[in-house]
């Protein structure tokens, strides 16, 4: 009996070990899976013509899968050279992780387009050019010149996600999402600057550093109307930017 109930420990513990080693390897296959980067393959034409629509389109997925739930996917274009005056475009989910939108463009020249896109925690923002109608030869390669203070050239991209709603007198969580060249900017310092117009007191809020070049911050609007937050990045003596968003609090 002794021999028999050994041998009965030997195997349920066995299968026991089995079992944990089945979980960790579960376990990790899940955490491989959430940490694979979502991809943004933007999509648009070369070239188009002033006064005709374009289309944009951007494919998101993630690993093998398409990305259908997608919380955010915004397209941002400007004129080169005029980033201060960029425009935000709403995309729309069509199928299988494609969203698209529309664009008419009113003036001939060479203009960016980057698509921003937010899908299960993460932020990427991949950007191209398209030449519209008849170009001058020095337009051309453009897309990273745009100039924020004084004449030089930037490399810098700045996202600012807010809530879909906000509404005075309750905290508004919003993040910025910032890339130099294409990678995450971290150890910046990333500010707000809030206002209404014709308001000669600016309100400042320091954000705080979370994943990769994401910083956080939280403000509470005192009342309902249009709001300026400009958003400002500095790291060092090279970089110095500010992108500018209007907020509409309820």
């Amino acid at each position: 009996m002794k021999k028999i109930s050994l041998f009965m420990l030997v195997g349920i513990l066995a299968l026991f070990i089995a079992a944990c080693g089945n979980t960790n390897e579960d376990n990790g296959a899940k955490e491989d899976e959430k940490l694979e980067a979502i991809d943004a393959k933007l999509d648009v034409p070369e070239k188009g013509e002033k006064g005709e629509p374009v289309s944009l389109s951007t494919k998101v997925t993630q690993g093998d899968d398409t990305v259908d739930d997608a919380g955010e996917v915004k397209y941002e274009i400007w004129k080169n050279g005029h980033k201060e005056e960029s425009e935000m475009i709403e995309a729309k989910h069509e199928k299988g992780g494609l969203y698209k939108a529309e664009k008419t463009f009113e003036e001939d020249g060479m203009y960016t387009v980057q698509v921003h896109v937010t899908a299960r925690d993460m932020h990427t923002m991949p950007k191209t050019e398209i030449a519209i109608g008849e170009v001058e030869g020095g337009e051309h390669g453009q897309a990273g010149e745009d100039h924020h203070h004084g004449d030089h050239e930037s490399t810098v991209s700045i996202h600012l996600m807010k809530p879909d709603v906000v509404t005075a007198g309750e905290v508004a969580e919003m993040m910025v999402h910032v890339e130099n060249k294409e990678d995450a900017l971290e150890d910046a310092r990333v500010r707000f600057e809030i206002y209404q117009e014709d308001q000669e007191k600016h309100e400042w809020v320091d954000l705080n550093p979370g994943e990769k070049g994401e910083y956080k911050g939280s403000y509470t609007f005192p009342e309902k109307g249009s709001y300026n937050v400009q958003v400002h990045v500095t790291k060092g003596e090279e970089i110095h930017e500010h992108t500018m968003e209007t907020v509409e609090v309820q």
